[in-house]
């Protein structure tokens, strides 16, 4: 009885993942306007009456897979940029590295395909994505800047770059793959080495020692 209990209470637990893997697969096929409650719980092997012990609406299940798939991942990131030992290039690394992992190769880019295809029929949405993660992901960014200026690796100067040129490679492979990877694959391995040489290079290449 009692392992009867405990696995079904590991199902509930797992339900929410669940049922989120099955709306990004609905959203990638159907687009998030043509997608209902619904469509995802048959995929996901539920009734509707179940998905509705776990969300409300379809938005609440976009909002909750930003927050694991991309908000998770920020906060993973900004682990790496408080960490008390490790130089900028390393750190860099391992940042960019989780986002090719968890942003760029996973069914994360769904996320990305639905802002650009239909972020204008759910401004909600939008703002919520640019005011709440993007922003904290900009924060870490800039955290690891000032990380580097404090150790002395970069000048002062670079803390007046704009963030978002430190990640822009990232999105951009995203959308290739989506758009051209049937017909030009984009080896990401690679892209991913060029993205982190051609940032640290530059800004490390900056300093002048005293």
């Amino acid at each position: 009885m009692k392992k009867t209990e405990a696995s079904h209470r590991r199902r509930k637990e797992a339900r929410p993942g669940e049922i989120i893997v099955a709306a990004f697969q609905e959203f990638d096929e159907k687009g998030f306007g043509q997608t209902t409650l619904a469509n995802i719980a048959a995929r996901a092997g539920i009734s509707r009456t179940t998905i509705y012990l776990y969300f409300e609406t379809k938005e609440a299940i976009f909002e909750a897979a930003i927050r694991d798939r991309i908000e998770r991942t920020i906060d993973e990131a900004a682990q790496s940029v408080h960490a008390p030992h490790g130089d900028f290039r390393t750190i860099f690394t391992q940042v960019i590295t989780l986002i090719y992992d968890r942003l760029v190769l996973s069914d994360a880019s769904v996320i990305l395909k639905v802002l650009i295809a239909e972020g204008r029929t759910i401004p909600d949405m939008v703002s919520f994505y640019r005011n709440e993660i993007l922003r904290k992901g900009e924060r870490t960014i800039e955290a690891l800047i000032q990380r580097g200026i404090a150790t002395g690796e970069l000048n002062q100067d670079c803390a007046d770059f704009d963030v978002r040129v430190f990640v822009a490679p990232a999105i951009m492979s995203a959308i290739w793959r989506r758009v051209f990877d049937d017909i030009d694959p984009l080896d990401v391995d690679q892209f991913k080495q060029s993205h982190v040489r051609l940032v640290c290079d530059a800004l490390l290449g900056r300093h002048e020692p005293a």
